[in-house]
């Protein structure tokens, strides 16, 4: 009997790992795309579409971007809204870094993923390796799950 239940101990230890394996893998492929998605709006302004004369040059990007402002009940929970200047000027500035970071190189390489908690959430952070003017660089852009979707929240 003793046995039985160590063997159904160890059995359920198992799939809670795989589980976990399995969430935490799914999770590294999404923050993957999210960021190739962001890199790619951030370099690839479309200056034919009317929404950028009138909104600005990154408005595709604000959707994947975390509010980070005076508005405490918005601040990590919510993503930017470009129709707002101050917000407008915050998902300018990310995009202005990304493009002198990993967008100075169309070979960056994503080398490490890792999440830490901090009392904002769960950070899933992508390591991203990148030359710039010949010299190798590394960057960690940190997202954040709101709802069912991730969006950037930080670069260092």
């Amino acid at each position: 009997m003793k046995y039985k239940c160590l063997l159904a101990a160890l059995f359920m230890i198992i799939a809670v790992n795989r589980s976990f394996a399995q969430k935490s893998k799914a999770d590294s492929l999404e923050v993957a795309k999210i960021l190739h998605e962001l890199l790619l709006i951030c370099r690839s302004v479309d200056f034919a579409d009317p929404k950028v004369t009138a909104l600005g040059y990154f408005y595709k990007a604000a959707p994947y971007i975390i509010y980070r402002g005076d508005d405490k009940k918005r601040n990590w929970k919510d993503f930017a809204d470009y129709s707002r200047a101050d917000e407008k000027k915050q998902v300018d500035g990310v995009c202005e870094r990304m493009n002198r970071t990993a967008n100075q190189d169309s070979a960056y390489t994503i080398t490490k993923y890792i999440t830490e908690t901090e009392s904002e959430g769960t950070w899933h952070v992508l390591l991203v390796s990148y030359k710039k003017k010949g010299v190798e660089k590394t960057t960690a852009y940190a997202f954040l799950k709101i709802g069912k979707k991730f969006g950037l929240g930080d670069i260092d």
